[in-house]
């Protein structure tokens, strides 16, 4: 990657997109922000356009851009069995008129963000590798896995170069649990707000958390990447259940939890569990923050920020 080369963020005021695009900045590469509304307090001084994916012309908003992530999701995992149809209809048309516009604008590699968490359903198996069977049981999951397959077929039509990451579950400084994702967020949020604590199901469903520090490396690794390579998991390799997760935020938070116990909910997969081996071979990446370190480093964000 040259910090000549200017990166388009779309999702830019997300969490993962917020990380991003400070990452970016701090190597010295020209970012561009693209999110709905006003940019994040964090990200003031960054080129932002603001707008939907579905709205104008794509092709005036890749421009210029060497590289584009694509951190713009449809819905959320638990919510989008409520109405299948639309999430089809929020995550195709808009991204194959954004490949067509990489495409005919020269963008020279594309980062998507897909879902590690959503795309394989129920394996039985753990950890679980990119060429296990995927089977999603959430509609999110699914328009993820479409978006993975136009990018393949793009890639044979005409040469374009994209990447596809299954992201675990992200956690880390700038994430708002408040928009129906991220435990981690929410358990510390609630505990050092004295608030009680919303456990779905018995505690026991397990998935494997990775902080976005590394997240974000994953992306920037395969900007140069040249393997064989086009689908990679992000993911710690180690499954923690929610009742485990809880015991460490109350430890590193010295708060006593009060929990209050919800229903289980349909979407959710048992256990979630990602095999990363493939990305550490081709790109030499690796997780590199430590649980515990980042649970404390995450509850100190989350004081600061108030």
């Amino acid at each position: 990657m040259s910090v000549g080369d200017r990166s388009l963020v779309l999702g830019a005021g997300g969490f993962i997109g917020t990380n991003l695009c400070l990452k970016l900045r701090g190597l010295g590469v020209a970012v561009t922000g693209f999110g709905r509304g006003a940019p994040p307090a964090a990200l003031v001084g960054i080129d932002w356009i603001s707008g939907r994916l579905d709205e104008g012309r794509p092709e005036r908003l890749v421009a210029g851009h060497a590289h584009v992530f694509d951190l713009i999701g449809a819905g959320l995992p638990n919510s989008s069995n409520d109405n299948p149809a639309q999430i089809v209809a929020d995550a195709v048309p808009a991204k194959v008129r954004l490949l067509e516009a990489c495409r005919s604008e020269g963008v020279r590699r594309y980062v998507f963000a897909s879902s590690g968490g959503t795309v394989y359903g129920i394996t039985g198996t753990a950890p679980v590798s990119e060429d296990a069977p995927t089977e999603p049981i959430s509609a999110y999951g699914i328009g993820k896995l479409v978006v993975e397959k136009y990018l393949a077929l793009y890639r044979h039509l005409y040469g374009l170069e994209a990447r596809a990451l299954r992201i675990a579950n992200a956690y880390g400084p700038h994430q708002d649990a408040r928009h129906g994702q991220g435990l981690v967020a929410a358990l510390l949020r609630r505990l050092l707000a004295g608030e009680p604590v919303e456990i779905w199901g018995d505690g026991r469903i397990v998935r494997d958390y990775i902080h976005i520090d590394d997240v974000v490396a994953a992306m920037l690794a395969c900007l140069d990447h040249d393997g064989p390579g086009r689908v990679f998991n992000v993911g710690s390799g180690i499954g923690r259940s929610v009742g485990e997760v809880l015991a460490d935020a109350a430890r590193i938070t010295g708060r006593t939890p009060r929990l209050v116990r919800r229903e289980a909910r349909g979407a959710d997969v048992p256990v979630n569990i990602l095999d990363s081996s493939r990305l550490a071979r081709e790109t030499g990446w690796a997780p590199l923050v430590e649980w515990e370190a980042g649970l404390a480093a995450t509850a100190e964000w989350i004081v600061r920020s108030g």
